[in-house]
């Protein structure tokens, strides 16, 4: 008997157990669950990158001749005005060749007033085709004065516009070859930011998209623009591949903005207003269905729904779901 009394103990407490664990099961586990109310509201869906700011129409002012450099008269954050000197060559070679082209153009002058004397009233042809070949080299002597002097002023490096002076590149003694570079202009109130768009996010954005920043230099300000110029090549940098764009803006008062100044950046892709929203931890994803656990009076219940956008932690609810509702976010 003493047998039949133990396995029948046994039983009744296994039973027990199991009696526990479904009341668990369907009340305990409800009330524990940390739980959301679906709500309604909007739903902004924003890609995040980083910018920098370059200036629309960038100025590179180039040196027209080879020579010497003897002064910088700029330094970066410098406002010119159109014609301000910005680089002086060395002109001792050039007006050494003035003087040479001066020269030139006396004997040139001479030579052709020794042919007109001889070739006198009645010249032979001989006569005539040295007057002319003297003609012609005084022309040449002409011209190559005017090319030394024109030099002369190109010893001048001079701002072709107003604007503020970006970068130098060059610096007292060292030379300079014609075509290169001397000094970078810009005019700082003509500002855009430029972008990179992961590749994964291209498919998602438009040119006219809303876009706001804010620069490392001014984090408490946030700027609002238009994304332009989405570039349809790409560029690849360290193994991630991007595309170019554009941020167009009106700069607030009271900001002193430079080209090179970085940006965080986020692009509004798109807006869902009065919607229903869910947070995105609340969703089963089965295949290509999605589930979410309903709690009502302590009772849990699994309902498929169809989604909509996602941000920020928020789901849009497009079916299956009322607002008010509770479910539980895991």
């Amino acid at each position: 008997m003493s047998k039949r009394r133990s396995a029948l103990a046994a039983a009744i407490i296994i039973v027990l157990i199991v009696i526990v664990l479904i009341v668990y099961g369907v009340f305990g586990r409800g009330s524990n669950s940390r739980t959301a109310t679906v709500t309604r509201g909007s739903l902004e869906a924003t890609i995040e990158t980083v910018g920098q700011l370059q200036a629309k129409n960038p100025i590179a002012v180039h040196s027209s001749v080879n020579g010497t450099v003897k002064l910088v008269a700029v330094s970066p954050g410098d406002s010119v005005k159109a014609g301000d000197v910005l680089v002086q060559l060395d002109r001792a070679p050039f007006d050494d060749a003035v003087q040479a082209a001066q020269n030139e153009l006396a004997n040139a002058e001479s030579a052709l007033n020794l042919a007109q004397l001889q070739a006198g009233g009645n010249p032979s042809d001989e006569q005539r085709a040295a007057v002319l070949r003297a003609a012609q080299n005084l022309d040449a002597a002409h011209q190559e004065l005017q090319r030394a002097e024109d030099q002369i002023a190109a010893t001048l490096i001079l701002a072709p516009s107003d604007g503020t002076i970006v970068d130098v590149q060059t610096a007292a003694g060292t030379p300079i070859g014609q075509g290169s570079v001397a000094v970078d202009m810009a005019n700082l109130n003509d500002l855009s930011l430029s972008v990179d768009i992961d590749e994964i996010d291209v498919p998602h954005v438009t040119n006219g998209m809303t876009a706001t920043f804010r620069l490392d230099a001014y984090p408490g300000t946030e700027i609002k623009g238009t994304l332009t110029d989405v570039s349809p090549i790409a560029k690849t940098s360290g193994g991630t591949t991007t595309f170019p764009a554009t941020v167009t803006f009106k700069a607030p008062d009271g900001l002193v903005l430079r080209p090179g100044m970085n940006a965080n950046v986020s692009i509004q892709t798109a807006v869902r207003s009065n919607v229903l929203l869910i947070p995105q931890s609340a969703l089963r994803t089965v295949g290509k269905r999605t589930f979410v656990t309903v709690v009502h009076n302590g009772t849990q219940t699994d309902k498929e729904i169809q989604i909509g956008l996602s941000s920020g932690g928020q789901v849009e609810v497009a079916s299956g779901l009322n607002e008010g509702e509770r479910v539980v976010v895991h």
